[in-house]
């Protein structure tokens, strides 16, 4: 039996899961690349000069074993004040793991000469926090062909790719609809039925600069929207952190909120619209057997869908949960005038109402 205290407490862990009400939203990008990985076309102040002017609030110059500190990029000469970069690199083992290690003071060595996916992840992570960063665990299923067994024993690790809008890499779909189970997020479902606390980020791994094209890896296709205090280094990778956020392939969110109970979302269509509008027909994720318009899924253990709602606002009351977790989905359907029918999401991240982050935070496993 639950007693009071339990439930203040179990209330108030349902209410941090998920944004504060009084803090604001940064757009911001995790994951891309410049010539100094060798195979990006440009350099580290066009790529910032990119995101600042296509109204982005932060960026992670994420580059292959190379630590990019922000006092050494030079910033646009219009640079508006709500625009930051965080220090960060992408550690790249030779097995496949990549790891972005975001808001770290120095570079992180990739050298281990472990073979063992499971025990290559757990050095990222360790070593990211040495550094005095936060892991997020790169495109999982492309080029890493990590599974469940591989990242469940991850000690520390909070924040993987759900989405990541390389064309090389794009472990979601490759801008086609997979079977669920194949994709990264029915990977994601899988970690959190297991009981992982893991919260779902969406990138570009962006290459491609000087030239667009369905077969690029262009900016732009997927970013994550972060809710902090303000803007500073810290604060966004500490919400982060937290599941203060949600990622996106060009769905934005008014609302992504635990209001009197119930997991709340509604959707900023003026805001999505625009975005839309500014997007290519093939940007999108191809889907078959859906209609034009909105629609939410909030989706428990195993990647159940307990609900689904045609429109741009939904609520799923938490007494009506099951044990695990609930999160929810958003998608956008239009028209793509060479393929049929695409595909736009958000994805907020999972309330937990098995008790884990209670645990979590007293040591247990």
């Amino acid at each position: 039996m639950i007693t009071f205290k339990q439930a203040g407490f179990l209330f108030l862990l349902i209410w941090t899961q998920v944004c504060a009400a009084s803090a604001e939203w940064y757009r911001g990008n995790t994951h891309t690349h410049t010539v100094l990985c060798g195979h990006a076309d440009s350099t580290p102040e066009a790529v910032t000069k990119w995101y600042h002017d296509h109204g982005y609030n932060f960026l992670i110059l994420s580059e292959h074993n190379k630590f990019i500190d922000p006092k050494d990029v030079e910033m646009p000469d219009n640079r508006r004040s709500d625009f930051i970069l965080i220090p960060g690199e992408e550690i790249t083992a030779k097995v496949g793991v990549h790891t972005t290690a975001m808001n770290i003071r120095h570079l992180i060595s990739w050298e281990d000469g472990e073979e063992a996916k499971e025990s290559v992840i757990q050095i990222h992570v360790d070593r990211t926090h040495h550094a005095g960063g936060h892991p997020i665990l790169n495109h999982p299923h492309g080029g890493s062909h990590l599974n469940s067994k591989d990242i469940l024993p991850a000690s520390g690790l909070q924040m993987m790719e759900v989405y990541n809008a390389n064309t090389k890499r794009n472990n979601l779909f490759k801008r086609r609809a997979l079977d669920y189970p194949l994709t990264a997020e029915g990977l994601w479902d899988e970690l959190l039925t297991k009981g992982m606390t893991v919260y779902g980020v969406g990138s570009d791994d962006a290459h491609t600069f000087k030239s667009i094209g369905p077969n690029e890896s262009n900016a732009g296709l997927g970013w994550v929207m972060v809710r902090a205090d303000r803007l500073a280094s810290d604060d966004i990778t500490q919400a982060m952190q937290r599941g203060d956020f949600y990622a996106s392939s060009g769905v934005y969110l008014k609302v992504c909120d635990k209001d009197a109970g119930a997991y709340r979302v509604e959707v900023d269509e003026e805001r999505t619209q625009q975005q839309l509008a500014a997007l290519p027909d093939w940007s999108g994720i191809r889907v078959e057997g859906e209609v034009e318009g909105y629609r939410i899924d909030f989706i428990g253990p195993q990647g159940a869908i307990l609900k689904t709602i045609r429109g741009s606002e939904g609520t799923f009351q938490l007494k009506e949960a099951p044990k695990g977790y609930v999160r929810a989905r958003v998608a956008f359907t239009r028209k793509d005038r060479v393929r049929g029918m695409e595909a736009h999401y958000a994805w907020g991240q999972p309330i937990f109402t098995d008790g884990r982050t209670e645990k979590e935070s007293r040591g247990i496993r």
